[in-house]
């Protein structure tokens, strides 16, 4: 009887936790596309673009302090991105409705005529809210070391 409810436990949990990581795979990516999305409307100064995956009550942060989002869109005009690229990314799930998203930011630009660092460490907050994640808070910390080469 105990070997017939563990396989009868085995047989119903599978299918759950396999549609769990599904869910979380697809969460994933959606939260890594939402990142891409944001830093190429920033590329390309779409101030509509940017805001479609930004909470309105969202914080940023840098060297120069933490900024309300709505202050940031009004420097949107600023930022001059010439190219980038991101990699080495990691989403990490706080619980269901929470994800921090870490990665490096590659490119060159400027910020009201300063040119910003080509490598940064960054990381943004997602939170799931009426079903849509919404990023909250973002920080980015200029690396101190130049990228690895890369192997031709």
């Amino acid at each position: 009887m105990f070997r017939k409810l563990l396989t009868l436990a085995v047989v119903l949990l599978v299918p759950a936790v396999a549609g769990a990581q599904t869910d979380t795979a697809g969460n994933i990516k959606q939260i890594e596309t939402m990142e891409q999305a944001i830093n190429a409307a920033i590329q390309k100064g779409d101030v509509a673009a940017f805001k479609a995956n930004i909470a309105d009550d969202a914080v940023t942060m840098d060297g120069n302090g933490a900024m309300p989002v709505a202050e940031f869109v009004k420097l949107f005009g600023q930022f001059k991105v010439a190219s980038f690229s991101t990699d080495q990314s990691k989403v990490t799930f706080l619980n269901d409705t929470t994800a921090i998203h870490t990665y490096r930011w590659t490119g060159k630009g400027s910020m009201m005529r300063q040119p910003f660092a080509n490598v940064n460490w960054e990381s943004t907050t997602w939170v799931k809210r009426g079903g849509k994640w919404v990023a909250v808070f973002h920080q980015e910390t200029p690396a101190t070391l130049p990228p690895p080469a890369v192997k031709k």
